[in-house]
């Protein structure tokens, strides 16, 4: 019985030149410094970061795993952290238990900061998707320009005509969607 030939992915991938640059952009380096370090252009890095949606993606989504690692060492280091203050604001000594009660205080508000949203959308489609978004809203606007509105005011019909503008910002967005895929190669 013979085996049925498998259809090469049709799937742009990202280059070794691109997969280097990832993980320097990912330890904070400059674009110049990415560049050099993997031996391309820095406007090549630019252009990898801020056009091309294969790219912009996957450093969306290492950065957001790298971020949840982080929280989550985070947290466990914050256990062991507060028992040292919880000695400390114990201990009699009113300096040490002033100390603790500002760690105590600023440890709150940066645990309520470790929240972060993620950078940008994740995959290649929603980074197309969120440009054609854009490009929709300015020729639909462009189109039919707003009309004044105060503050205060309250019109229902306008409030339904937003949400009407922004289905035909969707609509016109994902009927783009298929060709710009293709066109960046990621049919």
């Amino acid at each position: 019985m013979m085996e049925k030939a498998t259809k090469p992915d049709k799937t742009r991938q990202l280059s070794q030149e691109q997969m280097n640059a990832l993980e320097h952009l990912l330890q904070g380096r400059s674009d110049r410094a990415t560049a050099e370090a993997v031996g391309v252009s820095r406007q090549t890095v630019s252009e990898w970061r801020n056009h091309d949606p294969l790219f912009i993606a996957e450093l969306n989504r290492q950065r957001s795993e790298l971020w949840n690692e982080a929280r989550e060492r985070l947290k466990s280091l914050a256990n062991r952290a507060l028992d040292v203050v919880e000695q400390q604001l114990g201990s009699g000594d009113p300096k040490a238990a002033l100390a603790a009660s500002k760690y105590i205080l600023q440890g709150t508000k940066l645990l309520g900061d470790t929240d972060l949203p993620i950078n940008g959308p994740m995959t290649p489609e929603a980074v197309i998707l969120e440009r054609l978004r854009g490009e929709a809203r300015k020729e639909l606007i462009a189109k039919e320009p707003a009309k004044p509105r105060h503050l205060l005011e309250f019109d229902p019909l306008r409030e339904m005509n937003e949400v009407y503008f922004e289905n035909k910002v969707e609509d016109l967005a994902k009927s783009r969607l298929k060709k710009a895929m293709a066109e960046a190669g990621l049919s």
